[in-house]
């Protein structure tokens, strides 16, 4: 029984990794698409541009805010995801610390059972 929840552990570990990886990964590209909107910002400043230009560094300044807004969900979610694994890690080290106890005191029992066994058959062969 404990070594599944030992298992779940794992997993959940695991889970917490990947989302830990995800969040890096949204907020790296966060970095290089807000870097990228700063250089359009003054792109878009530029006495020379044509009506051409603005029109398409206007279309990815769009289309960049919405990869942003993206990015930032995806953070929020996984960051959401991350307390839920927390708290699963905690109940579920709480529950393998409780088996384990309980089984140090099964063990007890058994060995003063055992003894009372032994010690009720001697008995026995006395008479």
């Amino acid at each position: 029984m404990v070594s599944k929840y030992e298992q779940q552990t794992t997993v959940t570990n695991e889970q917490i990794a990947e989302s830990k990886t995800r969040i890096s990964g949204a907020e790296e590209i966060t970095r290089i698409v807000e870097v990228r909107m700063k250089e359009i910002a003054t792109l878009l400043t530029r006495a020379t541009i044509t009506a051409e230009e603005k029109s398409k560094l206007t279309k990815e300044e769009t289309e960049n805010k919405a990869k942003i807004e993206a990015q930032k969900n995806i953070v929020n979610q996984e960051t959401k995801n991350m307390v839920g694994y927390d708290s699963t890690i905690i109940t579920l080290s709480t529950t393998i610390k409780s088996f384990k106890n309980h089984i140090k005191e099964v063990k007890v029992v058994i060995k003063s059972l055992e003894k009372k066994v032994s010690e009720t058959k001697q008995a026995l062969k006395s008479k």
